[in-house]
């Protein structure tokens, strides 16, 4: 039977939306292409229908779910410039927000770049081009919205707090790493990361 091109590119976007999920859960690795057709309700087959390769999916996947990240944080850098919050108010939220347990134990709706950072090293130049992008993106956010960066009017490369991003994305990775043999250590990694940084 022949999909309709609304039918093919609902099903590209489920595809996409699930193998995200899975990715950022699993990993690259652990998400074979039939597992994520079946979760995604589709047949195996149906995805070379839509995608030339696995990895073409998982850097489309980075590429959406870098841009979500690099949205987040946009988002709090928008609300401190329109004046909805202060600088360290908004910086504070985010503190809050990308360093919470929530976004630990949920990493399938949370941070591609915390997730898969591990995984892009031993994958193609395009993951890796996605993710670095993102991180990009979010260093930027980051050396704007917080109150301590030094602001500098040199080329973008000193537009980037690498440092603290590199920190939240860090203690993301570690308090999941022992979320479950060392739950006080999991904890203590977030908070600790966010007092620190909220000095």
């Amino acid at each position: 039977m022949r999909v309709s091109r609304e039918q093919a590119a609902e099903n590209r976007e489920r595809v996409l939306a699930v193998a995200g999920r899975l990715f950022r859960e699993r990993g690259f690795d652990a998400v074979s292409i039939a597992d994520l057709m079946g979760a995604a309700g589709l047949t195996h087959g149906g995805f070379y229908k839509q995608f030339t390769s696995k990895e073409a999916l998982q850097a489309e996947v980075c590429a959406r779910g870098a841009a979500d990240s690099v949205a987040a944080f946009d988002k709090a850098l928008s609300a401190a410039r329109q004046g909805e919050t202060g600088s360290s108010s908004a910086f504070a939220a985010l503190l809050d927000d990308y360093l919470s347990a929530k976004h630990r134990d949920q990493p399938g709706n949370g941070c591609t770049v915390a997730a898969l950072a591990g995984d892009a090293g031993r994958h193609g130049e395009r993951v890796q081009e996605q993710l670095a992008a993102g991180v990009r993106g979010m260093a930027e956010a980051v050396h704007v919205i917080r109150p301590t960066a030094v602001q500098s009017a040199g080329d973008s490369t000193d537009q980037l707090d690498l440092a603290t991003l590199s920190a939240m994305i860090g203690a993301v990775v570690l308090a999941r790493s022992v979320r479950e043999t060392d739950p006080w250590l999991s904890e203590r990694i977030l908070s600790d990361t966010k007092h620190r940084l909220a000095q």
